[in-house]
């Protein structure tokens, strides 16, 4: 859009006063678009978490989370809040091929989650409501990818759900690491109605970590295995150190070429 303003801002309109005031409004209309634009893309970020420690009042946990952003608008989304005094929500999510529109559609995807999260449902149950709404008026084809997953603070287990988003890795304190993830449905939202999602559990014990991530960490060529390593390499850190060294290591990897999609790191670690 700033490409399109700059044209019009070089260009010698000429001496026709018609084409001065077609060529005008027209620069008039897409600036006006820009600016509601910005405002969109603005307002997405400030529903992401951007103040840490995400939860200071709590012993339990430690949660941080980080976005290379890349593009003006980007797809990338994640969040985690309290549901209840012995509940957190966590949640990634990324919007495939949204273009302008991706902001927007992520906005519509956290306040549907947010305002079916008090009617009791299950996890599965949950995304299984956001993804009807979703897909209910969905004119621009649009699909996301998503995890969410419920840490209960008492014992230290999560349910989850995937809808199609990349399976996190859990690193043991112990040093083991790998994939947390059984054979569960994986459909991703808005593409249909009336899809059925699955929950499974992950126990996580004091010291170990949960890694979320989107699809522009692997697009980059930094892969699971490296992902593995570097977790390993580091079991001590706590979660916004692991980001950091994973936003480090993604950064070495790429070298001056330029990230093909934007890349975020969510971190959960069990502390007591």
């Amino acid at each position: 859009m700033e490409t399109v303003l700059e044209t019009f801002a070089g260009v010698d309109l000429g001496t026709s006063w018609a084409e001065n005031v077609s060529y005008k409004a027209l620069a008039e209309e897409l600036a006006h678009l820009k600016r509601q634009l910005e405002m969109t893309v603005s307002l997405k970020y400030h529903l992401m978490p951007n103040v840490y420690p995400a939860f200071p009042d709590l012993e339990e946990i430690d949660v941080y989370a980080d976005q290379i952003g890349l593009a003006q608008v980007g797809g990338d989304f994640f969040d985690f809040f309290r549901i209840d005094s012995d509940h957190i929500g966590i949640l990634i999510a990324d919007i495939f091929d949204g273009g302008d529109a991706a902001a927007l559609y992520m906005i519509a995807f956290k306040l549907y989650l947010m305002g079916e999260l008090s009617m009791g449902f299950t996890p599965e149950e949950l995304i299984a409501v956001v993804n009807n709404r979703l897909a209910e008026k969905n004119e621009d084809s649009l699909c996301l990818s998503a995890w969410y997953g419920v840490y209960e603070l008492s014992t230290g287990k999560i349910t989850a759900v995937n809808a199609g988003h990349e399976s996190p890795l859990l690193a043991r304190a112990d040093g083991t690491v790998g994939q947390c993830e059984s054979e569960v449905s994986s459909y991703l939202l808005a593409v249909m109605e009336n899809l059925s999602y699955e929950s499974y559990e992950i126990q996580m014990q004091p010291g170990d970590r949960l890694l979320l991530y989107t699809d522009g960490v692997v697009k980059a060529g930094f892969t699971e295995k490296m992902i593995c390593d570097t977790l390993a390499k580091n079991p001590d850190e706590d979660a916004e150190g692991i980001v950091g060294t994973l936003q480090d290591a993604l950064f070495e990897q790429v070298g001056d070429a330029k990230l093909k999609d934007d890349a975020s790191y969510l971190c959960v670690r069990r502390v007591k």
